[in-house]
């Protein structure tokens, strides 16, 4: 189940369902960006990713077995053996996602990063930094929905950094 309060913020955003590599973390309330690696399974996108194909909807529970976390959805061991919902780059859809701190107004229209790992570590959007640009600020997520905080972000993933190739 996605997070009840991260997420797409457009009504019955168009997702397609992909195959998911293997031990991948899927935070429940975290960013859940994605790019798909050369085997066409989908990866969560790391801090230094130049590319995004789209944002992950983590089904509810731990996935893996093994998983000891209520925090996140983990995949099985064997790349390919989970399928999850993507919403993709291409649909220009808005999300209310976490960020590294408070968000103002003259944030609004700048390209920031991600900070992430596929790791038992939550991914977030970077304010600060606009080294990759993963994201495009549209607003404070106090703006869009009664339920944020100083710290949310509604961004739109850049349509710039496509990821246009996996193979």
């Amino acid at each position: 189940m996605a997070s009840v309060k991260y997420g797409c913020l457009d009504p019955n955003p168009k997702t397609i369902m992909m195959p998911v590599a293997a031990s991948q973390y899927f935070y429940h309330n975290g960013v859940c960006a994605v790019n798909v690696d050369g085997n066409g399974h989908l990866t969560v996108l790391e801090t230094a990713d130049t590319t995004v194909f789209g944002i992950a909807v983590p089904p509810k529970g731990r996935g893996n077995t093994t998983n000891t976390s209520d925090l996140y959805w983990m995949s099985s061991a064997t790349a390919g053996k989970d399928k999850i919902p993507v919403i993709l780059v291409t649909g220009g859809y808005k999300f209310l996602l976490p960020s590294s701190g408070t968000v103002a107004i003259t944030n609004i229209g700048n390209a920031c990063d991600i900070v992430a790992a596929n790791s038992a570590t939550a991914s977030y959007v970077d304010l600060a930094n606009a080294d990759t640009n993963i994201f495009v600020i549209q607003g404070l997520g106090t703006d869009f929905c009664n339920y944020a905080s100083g710290t949310d972000v509604v961004v739109k993933l850049n349509r710039n950094v496509i990821q246009a190739d996996t193979t």
